[in-house]
């Protein structure tokens, strides 16, 4: 079952254009800690089940491919969208507790002003500010599943027994440099006129390599 994973703040409909045109049997579920989502992961482990192609975009795609490691024999490929294998170091821990007090404290929308204002999504045109999400909730997500925060799989790359495809922007500045280093372990498209959020930004090129992956 082809079963999509959107990105932190993101809706099952952000996949809509990219997959318009596929006629496969496929899935779309919303991440814990969105919308009214359930923050238990062991629930949400089940939901995704076995028998998978996951695809994953940047929150979803770092559960994606921990979700791959801890379960080997359920997932059958991964293509994973401007996804972070993991980071290290309290710098980075600090800024996503930053981001999660942000939320607690001042809302969501005030928020949404800030997070979309970083860099990484400056050719990002989209509105985040009636998703139905919750301030709480977003905040308890960040910080359970920062790059920071779960094991870094840096060191495990060879330890995936699927076929593992990764996307990256061209223009993402950050996340270039991620899929430099991943050529050496995985099949790395780049996805032309894009930022962070390929998906969004260039849907059709999104669709073209992931057909071509399946």
């Amino acid at each position: 079952m082809l079963t999509f994973l959107h990105g932190f703040l993101g809706v099952q409909e952000d996949w809509n254009e990219v997959t318009k045109e596929f006629d496969e049997p496929m899935r779309f579920l919303t991440l814990p800690g969105h919308k009214d989502k359930s923050l238990n992961f062991e629930e949400f482990e089940d939901e995704i089940g076995s028998g998978v192609t996951l695809v994953g975009y940047s929150m979803g795609g770092r559960i994606a491919m921990h979700y791959a490691l801890k379960y080997p024999n359920r997932v059958s490929k991964l293509i994973l969208l401007s996804a972070n294998p993991g980071e290290s170091g309290e710098e980075r821990l600090a800024k996503d507790e930053s981001w999660a007090q942000l939320l607690e404290t001042d809302g969501i929308d005030l928020f949404l002003k800030k997070w979309y204002a970083q860099p990484l999504f400056k050719t990002l045109k989209i509105d985040r500010s009636k998703q139905g999400h919750h301030a709480e909730n977003l905040a308890k997500i960040l910080r359970k599943v920062s790059p920071a925060r779960l094991p870094n799989l840096w060191n495990r790359l060879d330890e995936f027994s699927c076929p593992v495809m990764f996307l990256f922007g061209e223009n993402d500045i950050k996340y270039r440099s991620i899929g430099t280093k991943l050529q050496d372990n995985f099949e790395v498209k780049w996805i032309p006129k894009s930022g962070h959020a390929v998906h969004i930004e260039n849907p059709k090129a999104c669709s073209k390599y992931i057909m071509e992956a399946l």
